[in-house]
């Protein structure tokens, strides 16, 4: 077994009468306490990207070991005959990847400390200037969740996008908004450079439409992923 704090002495081939002989040193108090140190410094680092990426581990576990979440809603899009029994207003629910979880309304996606409060609560963020669920065709509503360049509590307790890359064209998602079902399908999926924004004033004048947007690679914030559904 490797003793990860043991300092091994230095060994030093030399010549003795003309016989090879070997003199270990002891090393310094210096070089112990970087050794020390160098050691010390890796479990933390080690135990710290355990913690950090644990959950998202456990999601693409629990997914790829056949997790199915139960099924929550009817995929339809109708009134909701008593919207006083809705959790709340406004919820994303996506069946395929477990998501069920409460969205806050108008979020500035150029304020980050209002929008990493959101994200931080494990809710996600309706982006502020884009349309509302319900407002017609060629408009389209604007999502997100989990920025992982916002912060330890957000990479680790916003966990609720982790999945999305597993949604593909035809699979569908449910926003229940103002009382009513509203029901998605995917039509397409598309990796973009992190700053682009123009999905944020995304139009098509035949759909209604959704985009749901996360960091990637997961654990990253290098691009983005867009998921777009178009309203049943």
């Amino acid at each position: 077994m490797i003793d990860l704090f043991k300092v091994t002495p230095k060994k030093r081939t030399v010549l003795i009468k003309g016989k090879k002989g070997v003199i270990y040193s002891n090393p310094n108090n210096f070089s112990k306490f970087l050794f020390w140190l160098g050691n010390v410094s890796l479990i933390v680092a080690f135990g710290f990207f355990v913690y950090l990426y644990y959950p998202l581990a456990n999601s693409l576990y629990n997914y790829h070991s056949g997790f199915k979440p139960e099924k929550t809603v009817e995929k339809k899009s109708e009134d909701i005959e008593n919207p006083t029994e809705l959790p709340n207003n406004f919820r994303l629910i996506v069946e395929k990847i477990g998501a069920n979880v409460e969205v806050v309304s108008n979020v500035s996606i150029f304020d980050k400390k209002i929008y990493r409060e959101v994200l931080k609560n494990n809710q996600i963020a309706h982006a502020q200037g884009t349309y509302l669920p319900g407002s017609g065709k060629g408009t389209s509503s604007f999502l997100f969740a989990h920025s992982s360049s916002e912060g330890i509590d957000v990479v680790r307790n916003n966990t609720i996008f982790y999945l999305l890359g597993e949604l593909d064209d035809g699979d569908e998602f449910v926003v229940e908004y103002n009382g009513k079902i509203y029901a998605y399908k995917v039509f397409d999926k598309k990796v973009v450079g992190a700053n682009e924004v123009s999905y944020l004033t995304y139009s098509d004048p035949n759909k209604e439409v959704m985009v749901l947007q996360t960091c990637w690679p997961i654990g990253t914030d290098w691009r983005r992923l867009l998921v777009l559904g178009e309203l049943k």
